[in-house]
């Protein structure tokens, strides 16, 4: 029993649970072909009192020759299913369907069926493959159709993260409304770039978050007359090395891409228009600082360079004074200083209490002599022991003396 079938008619993909209206049952002339074994398939359980659930079946009551095929090629349907629904809800669209531009049955691309919307006056296709891309021929092929088919149409590419078409590298550090941010990186392969070079759009569906790709081009500051990029402190790296943006699309020569977050809601807040505003205003500021930030490197770099070379500051030497002349130096003798004092000859010690007769007699001055400062401390004399302390005699009472007073006459 099979979900999906190929309908030559309308040359695209059906299911037979979803929009079967119009669908003749049964073989109908040949018109509906197995995409896994290219098998003419017969439209089953389409009558209203039908005891079993539409479904396309091959010929003979048996199944698909190739069941793991098949089961791809259903998982793939669903994906694209929900991302019609997705954007049925969003604002601004009108109308909403899916479509298999330029795609053979007898030589299948490999890819699963596209939606195509209208979005006010502009015709968008998005693709959404579950698998690995396909080779770079059939991508082309793929892009050439779509022109063909809906001229003018934005073509869209809502890839996975998984290994086949998110090859991640380290987050890119990017300094954004005055914080660090850390945005996801990714090395583009050969059919992302193809679909870059053909003018397509090359976007990442997560969820309910889209990631926008602008290009990451690396280089290294030349160094320019006058410039130091050597003498940098407290610089993690070298300052020469910088990067690029390209925007809105990564450039061709973009050595990676860095992956700008949106809501996925937000691709038509404008009506009338798909476009991730959001993300291109992102881009926009990143742009502003790295205008600003090759400035501030540049003159940085002027300004280590003329501290580096500044010239020495001029030390100001005083002109020595005229030396004296012969007649200055008799009449203005040098003055004594504590170096000339301190080497004079010390007097011998005189006893302070004379004074010799020859200065006296020859009324010369007198000199009191000061001797020489001892190199022992004096000596003191112990302190005398306390005297001990006399007896004391009891008081005699001046009654007794009284009587001692001897008495006239007596004998």
């Amino acid at each position: 029993m099979g979900r999906s079938a190929w309908d030559k008619e309308a040359k695209k993909v059906v299911w037979a649970d979803d929009d079967i209206k119009g669908l003749p049952p049964g073989l109908a002339g040949g018109r509906y072909r197995c995409r896994a074994c290219r098998e003419w398939l017969i439209f089953k359980g389409t009558k209203t009192d039908s005891k079993v659930q539409p479904h396309f079946a091959h010929r003979g009551g048996e199944g698909c020759s190739r069941p793991e095929e098949e089961a791809l090629l259903d998982a793939a349907d669903e994906v694209v299913i929900r991302l019609r629904e997705q954007i049925r809800a969003l604002a601004g669209i009108a109308h909403c369907t899916t479509t298999s531009p330029g795609e053979d049955p007898t030589d299948p691309s490999g890819m699963p069926p596209a939606v195509i919307a209208q979005c006010g006056t502009i015709t968008v296709v998005f693709e959404a493959p579950t698998q690995a891309l396909p080779g770079t021929e059939a991508i082309r092929r793929r892009i050439r159709a779509v022109r063909d088919e809906h001229a003018g149409a934005q073509h869209v590419w809502f890839l996975k993260r998984d290994l086949s078409q998110f090859n991640q590298l380290d987050p890119h550090p990017v300094w954004l409304r005055g914080k660090d941010v850390a945005h996801e990186q990714v090395a583009p392969n050969e059919q992302q770039e193809a679909i870059l070079a053909a003018g397509g759009h090359v976007y990442w569906l997560d969820g309910k978050v889209v990631l926008v790709p602008y290009g990451i081009r690396r280089f290294r500051h030349p160094v320019q007359s006058g410039q130091d990029w050597t003498n940098w402190p407290r610089w993690r790296s070298d300052p020469r090395e910088d990067w690029r943006i390209s925007k809105p699309r990564p450039a061709p020569d973009a050595d990676t891409w860095g992956l700008v977050p949106i809501a996925f809601a937000s691709l038509t807040r404008t009506r009338g228009t798909f476009r991730p505003a959001d993300a291109h205003h992102v881009m926009d500021e990143l742009y502003t600082v790295q205008e600003s930030r090759f400035n501030w490197r540049n003159q940085r770099a002027r300004e280590v360079y003329a501290a580096v070379h500044a010239p020495p500051p001029a030390v100001s030497e005083a002109e020595p004074a005229p030396a004296p002349t012969e007649a200055a130096r008799a009449a203005d003798p040098a003055p004594e200083t504590a170096f000339s004092v301190s080497q004079e000859a010390e007097p011998d010690p005189v006893d302070s209490g004379q004074t010799t007769s020859g200065e006296h007699e020859n009324g010369g001055p007198t000199y009191t002599v000061i001797p020489p400062r001892p190199v022992n401390p004096p000596f003191v004399p112990p302190a005398p022991a306390p005297a001990a302390p006399a007896a004391q005699t009891p008081l005699v009472r001046r009654w007794q003396r009284l009587l001692r007073i001897p008495r006239r006459g007596g004998s």
